[in-house]
């Protein structure tokens, strides 16, 4: 693989660390180390934007962003909402028919009655009893419901599909064999899951909608991650860093491979980006 090194002399200042969640930001038991916080904390002082990059619905990812203390935007529900960590102000939404979504769930659950759901509509975020096995929520995140399905007339957010004990990779397999033409269909990032959204929705095109709200140009993104739904977001990136514990797959399109979640790769790359040149900001080259 080529990779490349962040060792050049005019990084444009105001760059963007585009950061996954689970498996990249957080160790394996769901932790954010020491040494991770400060290098990331060191490059928002520096002058970088930071946004944390992640699959789950924006009910449940902006709760962890907060208590995380890091970054100022996330984007989530694999690229399907955009918002300010601080203020949960929606920056863009990409949206999907209740109706659409009524009629695959229907579908979809005659065929594989294991799945349950977990919906994100303008009236809130429902889940099906068991979600909160894979994702905890507290009652003000989120309302546990005997069926999530949508109304016919409303607007969705994001669907996660979940069964218990099912292989990610193959429940999406057999989910995108069922879905229609009108849907999306990528891992959750949890486990389990998979994630319904519009097409042409992905990480990768939330993060471009952000960067566009930033005027940040996408070659001085930095962007990190560890599962398939990552990488749309690795290419598209200006360089793209996979971690020491993704799959050969998704290392081998990334620019660069950083030791795993466990042993810090993102605070040793970002450690590098800011402390290879003093007072100067490294090129991606």
């Amino acid at each position: 693989m080529n990779v490349k090194l962040l060792n050049g002399p005019n990084f444009d200042r105001r760059g963007l660390l585009a950061l996954d969640v689970d498996g990249t930001l957080l160790t394996s038991v769901g932790e954010l180390s020491i040494r991770t916080r400060r290098a990331v904390l060191a490059a928002d002082r520096a002058g970088w934007q930071v946004a944390l990059i992640s699959g789950r619905p924006l009910p449940y990812v902006l709760p962890v962003a907060r208590d995380l203390g890091v970054g100022h935007y996330v984007v989530a529900a694999n690229g399907s909402t955009v918002a300010e960590i601080e203020t949960g102000a929606t920056l863009y939404q990409a949206d999907m028919s209740g109706q659409l979504v009524r009629t695959t769930l229907s579908e979809l659950r005659r065929a594989l009655p294991a799945v349950r759901a977990a919906v994100t509509t303008s009236r809130g975020f429902h889940a099906e009893p068991g979600f909160d096995v894979l994702a905890p929520l507290s009652k003000a995140d989120a309302t546990v419901v005997d069926d999530a399905t949508p109304l016919a007339d409303d607007v969705v957010h994001s669907v996660v599909l979940f069964a218990f004990g099912a292989d990610a990779t193959d429940l999406c397999a057999q989910i995108s064999e069922l879905a229609p033409a009108g849907l999306h269909v990528s891992p959750s990032g949890l486990p389990g899951s998979v994630e319904l959204t519009a097409p042409g929705v992905h990480k990768g095109s939330g993060l471009a909608h952000l960067v566009e709200l930033l005027a940040i140009d996408r070659h001085n993104v930095v962007a990190f991650g560890d599962g398939l739904n990552d990488h749309e977001m690795l290419m598209w990136a200006g360089h793209g860093v996979a971690m020491g514990n993704a799959a050969a797959e998704t290392q081998a399109l990334a620019d660069e491979v950083t030791a795993s979640n466990d042993r810090d790769g993102v605070a040793i790359v970002v450690e590098r980006l800011l402390g290879e040149h003093a007072g100067d900001r490294p090129a991606l080259s």
